[in-house]
Formats: structure tokens, C-alpha cells, sequence
């Protein structure tokens, strides 16, 4: 018997990650979002700094399933179905968590 751990469960690429939610034709995060270095970021969303580092590693998977579709714990939210729309392949999300 082979176990398998879950997708979220591996640690993404920080770099690519950081590269993605900046890049507005990639994750463009920024739009809604705050992220430092960043000219004009949003300010519609929470603070992904500030968020993040609230969040324990297991948590993470949730904001994981929050980018791939937030529908899922807000239906009336205006973020972007990132997975279910594939502007961002499970891999980019993971990067991006």
C-alpha cells in the first residue's frame, strides 16, 4: 500500500509563487490585493502579507481551495474562480499558498 499526500500538502515554489500573484496577466493577486513592491496593488482584499502569516500550514490548504474556487465558502464573493476557470493550474496555486 502506497499512501498519497494531497496536492497542498507539498510546499510550492515561493519564488514562482511571489512571481504569479504580481503578475497581472498570471494571478494578477495585486489587483484586489496588497503585496509589498508592488506599483498600485489593490486594496478590495485583505492584505495576502498580513493574511498569510496568520495562517497555520495546515490552514493553507484552505486558502488553496479559497483560490481555486471561493465560491465554495463565500457564493456572493467577486474573487475569481482561479482553479474551476483554469486561469491557474494547481501547480501555480500551490506556488502561489
Amino acid at each position: 500500500m502506497i499512501a498519497v499526500m494531497p496536492v497542498w500538502a507539498h510546499a510550492g515554489n515561493a519564488k514562482q509563487g511571489e512571481k504569479i500573484a504580481k503578475t497581472r496577466s498570471l494571478g494578477n493577486c495585486v489587483a484586489c490585493h496588497y503585496l509589498p513592491k508592488v506599483e498600485s496593488p489593490g486594496d478590495i482584499g485583505p492584505n495576502l502579507v498580513e493574511a498569510m502569516q496568520e495562517y497555520t500550514m495546515a490552514e493553507r490548504k484552505d486558502v488553496a481551495q479559497w483560490i481555486r474556487d471561493a465560491r465554495e465558502f463565500n457564493p456572493h464573493t467577486i474573487m475569481p474562480p482561479f482553479g474551476t476557470n483554469k486561469i491557474l493550474t494547481p501547480k501555480q496555486i500551490d506556488d502561489v499558498v
